[in-house]
């Protein structure tokens, strides 16, 4: 009689992904291409140059820049050496670093979730501390709470397996706190889809006027050129480039709802809109008065502005969404309010209108 094999309880394994290792790679390949333009240049317009000074020219720019490569080598090395693996199973959490081990019993932990900011969220575990004392070895622990990682170092999709692995695995609660402390519930997965009245704040934050739950927080540098928090202030999180033109909103819990890229800063610019999975939804040309096409080209509706409010008309013409700007005295609010009876997809290109708006006050 053969006797099955015990299972194996499952186990996450998460540590640092490929973004962990972006400049020590960025100026490695700097200083390798240094090294070889600049000699290669010298032996092109060999004349001009006198042999010795030209080889004491190379030697310098090419050692040097193979010295530079070598350095930025072993940062990668003291990085990947150096880097935090957590591991979570039905037993509790192990913290490994280097040679350094620490276990949280899975009685030992209260909850593990995330700490804002949004854009970049970091992975904490709240736990007593008598219980596994070494934690503080190996991570940064204060008041109860361990520091694991930080979203912009690790593997794309890591929050949706290390929240299933917390509470289905482990069977803990899976807590989110805000940039003051405050614990944020999560909203329905549709909530922001289904919100007929949304509240925007000076931040840019989207409330659902119904109940006044924070439905979105719009995430990248141009979200905060579009606040009003200026141009030039660097965003934590992947894709820094990309993120020059591109607004995301994410749910509270930080999970990815919409994408707005804008495609020109010229003036009459346009601005496509993704949905979660990437898939493009619609283009909005025009910023001061703009109008909404699906991802093919077809018209779904025009704007027009009467007075503080910017109304949207469906290719039926009727209203389909209207947008009322505040002023100065109401922290610069906004207040959308979309039809029920609009299509799907117009409704989810309106969401994008108070940014809009707000990016066509700001200077050039």
């Amino acid at each position: 009689m053969s006797v099955a094999p015990p299972t194996v309880p499952p186990e996450l394994r998460i540590t640092l992904g490929r973004g962990a290792y972006r400049w020590p790679l960025r100026v490695c390949l700097a200083a390798l291409a240094a090294g070889l333009l600049v000699p290669l240049s010298m032996r092109a317009g060999g004349g001009a140059w006198e042999p010795d000074e030209a080889r004491r020219v190379i030697a310098l720019y090419g050692g040097g820049g193979a010295l530079v490569a070598v350095a930025a080598v072993l940062w990668a090395l003291v990085i990947f050496r150096n880097r935090l693996v957590v591991t979570i199973g039905e037993k509790g959490l192990v913290l490994r670093r280097g040679k350094r081990r620490a276990v949280v019993p899975a009685a030992a932990v209260d909850a593990v979730g995330i700490v804002w900011p949004v854009a970049d969220p970091v992975w904490t575990v709240w736990f007593d501390p008598e219980a596994a004392p070494e934690v503080g070895d190996v991570a940064k622990v204060e008041g109860g709470a361990a520091t694991l990682l930080r979203d912009r170092s690790l593997p794309s999709g890591w929050l949706p397996a290390v929240r299933a692995a917390a509470t289905e695995s482990l069977g803990v609660r899976w807590r989110v706190l805000d940039d003051e402390g405050e614990e944020v519930a999560r909203p329905p997965a549709d909530a922001l889809a289904r919100a007929d009245r949304v509240l925007v704040d000076g931040k840019g934050r989207y409330r659902d006027q119904g109940g006044g739950a924070l439905v979105a927080v719009p995430c990248g540098r141009l979200a905060r050129r579009a606040a009003g928090e200026g141009r030039f202030r660097r965003e934590p999180g992947r894709g820094r480039g990309r993120g020059r033109r591109t607004i995301v909103l994410r749910d509270p819990h930080a999970g990815r709802l919409l994408a707005f890229k804008k495609t020109s800063w010229l003036t009459g610019g346009r601005m496509r809109v993704y949905g979660a999975d990437g898939r493009l939804i619609g283009v909005i040309n025009g910023s001061r008065e703009p109008s909404f096409h699906t991802a093919g080209g077809m018209l779904l509706g025009t704007t027009r502005q009467d007075g503080d409010r910017h109304v949207v008309t469906g290719i039926d013409g009727r209203e389909s969404a209207s947008l009322r700007t505040g002023s100065g005295a109401d922290d610069g609010g906004m207040w959308l309010e979309r039809s029920r009876s609009a299509p799907d997809p117009l409704r989810t290109l309106t969401l994008a209108l108070p940014m809009v708006v707000r990016l066509a006050r700001q200077p050039s």
